[in-house]
């Protein structure tokens, strides 16, 4: 059953993502900005080195990860909200 409250509900859940992954993106390039490296460089430093020392990049790789988790949830709810369309 489709109403206007499913709608209602996943656009807001939306906006909260949308928002979120906006505000993660800005981080992570001033991150970038500040290192002088950009994240897919600090994702291949942290893999080959013990980086567990250093608060800063511990910190950048939680931010990366909370990035692709909120940018996850982002495409399944435009997902969901896609096939209310068709019913």
């Amino acid at each position: 059953m489709h109403t206007d409250e499913y709608e209602i509900s996943l656009g807001r859940e939306i906006t909260l993502c949308r928002n979120r992954v906006k505000k993660l993106k800005k981080s992570l390039e001033k991150l970038e900005k500040q290192c002088g490296l950009t994240t897919a460089a600090l994702l291949e430093i942290l893999e080959t080195s013990d980086a567990s020392e250093q608060p800063t990049l511990q910190s950048w790789s939680r931010e990366y990860q909370e990035l692709q988790y909120w940018q996850k949830m982002l495409r399944d709810y435009e997902a969901a909200r896609e096939s209310l369309k068709w019913l």
